[in-house]
């Protein structure tokens, strides 16, 4: 059977302070599942059943570096088989009911990767007043530990107590697995009460309870106990973690007798047991002595991971630093989180030592106040006996550039956008046929360093927004293939932002704003920023009192997260702000619509900006996508991308892709804006090349195309050893490279042709006597 703990995830890297790799991996998360309580429960248990049996066998859980010696397996099962059919416990194998109550309580039920035992409470049964109980038992061959020379016994199972609705309002219940002597007297019991508490037991006159006030109600977890026979004593360990020690029931002999299997309580039980691994087994070595996992520092790294707080822009990064005293029972994981990422090292495996240290880095768009912290173990697996030092956390502000907004990390691209429309030929003439694609300006992160339309258009300035678009007519056409593009090259660049210079932007800067900017404030037929809908969701997104206490920027930052927050990602239903507002579900182009019309709505300028990524749509890229600028004094058009956001934080906790946007040197835009007004239509964002005609042929098909890449740069120098040394820089990521050399600049001949994918392509060729030569980079799509 497989474990069935959910605390898996695959590992990303580990470093340590002898291994120099350090692993990048951006936006994993998990979270912590197991649940610890430093409060211990006070037990006062009566057990109102006579066993003749003894308690339910556990799991062998031999930690880390522990292995009995002379290990013999007293009994052992996953309740898969052979023997073992879904169906009542009870007359399987050997084991028995406890009595004439709830035969039919204990069920192997199939789960997924095998069977377990289910003991249902609502199948518990009345035994007397106010006792609801069920037990089941199964005999062992009295086997004698010390006898045999193994007198260390592990009983152990994987245990899960599913609680019911009323079944921690109960005056008590409770459930046992109960390892017996041959005459019926418990050497120790591992319980779970009411509340989910795992305890220890030991059943003396002197009643004596252990117990580290943990659950184990939130899935399965390795409970077990270790019975010692030559001092007589017993630890109780909860996921490997040592619970207390107690002594045997004074009443118990020498030998195993039975494991018993029990649920009972005051009042009718609606929770139920589930149980897997049962393993005793005996063998001569004890559990190794508990460790302490300290951490000595942890905090924020910079790339090579020395302690530093990194600036925005580059990767975040922490690092732990702890000492090991003892060692630890198994491996264990360290978990990392920063914002709401998280991501564990597995199997860390250390000895007793000082001076151990890791770190972690990764991407992540955020540039304010972020939350960090770093757990040891955070399972509970290593034994370790101090938890008080096993976590570390805080915020760390990420450095600001020193100037409002930054734009870096440029690059020069080259692309073109094409429609590709078909009326089947010969089905007649088009009376009236248009073609309206976006005309790409410099705004924002962009920068357009030339643009050339279709040979036939008419550039035309649009209402409302003043926004230019090329535009084609056609008239008394014949039906056929019409093919048009837009070429453009421009350079992109990544954007950053000084929060805290923009924060110095207020209301009254805003409302001074000239009508060049104005304008982005109105509705218009997709962002209804006026509309009472929007107006109703904008006020329960900010405080009342937004103005006074929120700045124009954190204003626009809180909305940016409500959106995120409100909006899932799918197939969009409508395309306009209330119409997605009402559905809740809208693709990149709603979510830039919305928040668009809740910044118009308290005052700040924006708008659509729409266009492609990076790549080539030939080869079946997805590129398309459709982001959000806003206008602030000082700062000019800034970046936001809700739809980023909400993938990497559907909580709408933090601020992704606001103001730090670090691809935005991959994303053209096309257009600016949700709305055209021409006199033949009212054009909304032109993402792709938009088209209108009117009867008289038939249509087949319409097709938008687009192919974006980088532009290289290509260096030449001479080396020793005469030979010619060619380096391109900010290479395609897709296609071909071809070089190409000359001797006279007319006729090219291929040298080499090289897959792209390398930022950096680099060649060198033999410089021997003979004709000047002359090379080129040819880019093929």
């Amino acid at each position: 059977m497989e474990w069935k703990n959910d605390l898996q995830i695959g590992e990303a890297g580990r470093k340590s302070h002898k291994n120099t790799q350090r692993v990048h991996w951006p936006w994993a998360r998990n979270q912590l599942r197991n649940i610890r309580s430093n409060a211990i429960p006070k037990f006062g248990l009566q057990l109102k059943l006579t066993f003749q049996s003894i308690l339910l066998p556990a799991l062998l859980a031999l930690l880390g570096e522990l292995a009995l010696k002379a290990q013999t397996v007293v009994y052992q099962t996953g309740f898969e088989g052979p023997g073992f059919v879904v169906g009542n416990l009870a007359g399987q194998n050997g084991w028995a009911s406890g009595g004439s109550i709830s035969q039919n309580a204990a069920q192997i039920v199939a789960v997924s990767g095998g069977q377990e035992v289910q003991l249902s409470g609502p199948q518990v049964a009345l035994s007397g007043p106010s006792f609801y109980n069920a037990s089941f038992n199964e005999s062992l061959a009295n086997y004698n530990p010390a006898a045999s020379g193994t007198p260390i016994v592990e009983f152990s199972a994987d245990l899960w107590q599913n609680q019911g609705p009323t079944t921690s309002q109960s005056s008590w219940q409770f459930s046992f697995l109960i390892l017996n002597d041959q005459n019926g007297n418990a050497y120790g019991t591992i319980g779970i009460d009411q509340n989910g508490v795992v305890f220890g037991q030991n059943w003396s006159p002197t009643n004596q309870v252990v117990g580290d006030g943990s659950t184990a109600t939130n899935g399965f977890h390795n409970v077990r106990l270790e019975l010692n026979f030559t001092n007589r004593t017993t630890t109780l360990f909860k996921d490997g973690y040592a619970c207390g020690t107690m002594a045997f029931n004074t009443a118990s002999s020498n030998k195993l007798g039975s494991v018993v299997l029990v649920l009972q309580g005051g009042s009718p039980i609606d929770s139920s047991l589930f149980l897997d691994n049962l393993s005793i087994t005996a063998g001569s070595a004890t559990t190794p002595s508990p460790c302490d996992l300290q951490i000595s520092s942890a905090g924020p790294c910079l790339v090579n991971g020395a302690s530093g707080t990194p600036n925005v822009g580059d990767v975040y990064g922490l690092s732990v630093h702890l000492n090991v005293k003892g060692t630890p029972a198994q491996p264990f994981r360290i978990k990392w989180t920063i914002a709401n990422v998280t991501y564990y090292y597995n199997n860390i495996s250390v000895g007793p030592g000082s001076g151990y240290w890791w770190d972690f880095i990764w991407w992540l768009n955020l540039d304010d106040p972020i939350p960090w912290s770093v757990t040891l173990d955070p399972d509970g697996v290593s034994g370790d006996t101090n938890l008080v030092n096993n976590t570390a956390s805080g915020t760390f502000t990420p450095v600001p550039p020193s100037s409002t907004v930054e734009l870096y990390a440029p690059r020069m691209m080259g692309g073109m956008e094409s429609s590709v429309l078909s009326f089947q030929p010969g089905s007649g003439t088009i009376p009236n046929f248009w073609v309206v694609f976006g005309s790409p300006t410099t705004h924002g992160a962009q920068k357009a360093i030339s643009v050339t339309g279709p040979s036939n258009m008419t550039s035309t300035v649009t209402a409302p927004y003043g926004i230019p678009v090329f535009a084609l007519a056609w008239s008394n056409t014949p039906a056929g293939t019409f093919q048009e593009s837009v070429n453009f090259t421009a350079q992109l660049n990544n954007m950053r932002v000084n929060p805290n210079i923009l924060r110095s932007v207020t209301w009254a800067n805003m409302d001074a704003l000239t009508t060049n900017w104005t304008q982005w404030l109105a509705p218009d037929s997709d962002v209804e920023s006026t509309n009472v809908l929007i107006s109703g969701f904008v006020q329960q997104s900010l405080p009342a009192n937004y103005r006074t206490i929120l700045t124009p920027y954190d204003t626009a930052r809180t909305l940016h997260k409500a959106v995120a927050k409100k909006l899932v990602y799918g197939t969009a239903i409508h395309g306009d702000a209330v119409g997605v507002l009402q559905d809740g579900i809208a693709n990149c182009g709603g979510f830039s619509t919305l928040l668009t019309a809740c910044l118009r709505n308290v005052g700040i300028p924006a708008r659509l900006i729409s266009g492609f990524w990076q790549g080539d749509s030939w080869q079946g890229d997805d590129q398309w996508h459709i982001r959000v600028e806003f206008y602030l004094p000082g700062a000019g058009w800034l970046v936001a991308d809700p739809t980023a956001s909400h993938s990497f934080d559907p909580s709408g906790t933090f601020a992704y892709d606001f103001g730090f946007v670090p691809d935005a040197n991959a994303f053209f835009a096309m257009d600016v804006g949700g709305a055209h007004i021409l006199p033949y239509c009212n054009f909304g964002e032109l993402q792709v090349p938009n088209f209108l005609w009117y009867g008289g042929a038939t249509f087949n098909t319409n097709y938008a195309l687009s192919f974006c890449q980088p532009l290289p740069t290509a260096c030449i120098s001479n080396s020793v050893g005469g030979f010619i040394n060619l380096s391109l820089t900010n290479c395609p990521y897709e296609g071909s490279v071809v070089i190409q050399t000359s001797t006279n600049l007319m006729t090219w001949s291929a040298v080499v042709t090289n897959s792209t994918g390398s930022n950096v392509i680099s060649y060198s060729y033999p410089n021997t006597n003979g004709p000047r030569r002359f090379y080129r980079a040819n880019i093929i799509p």
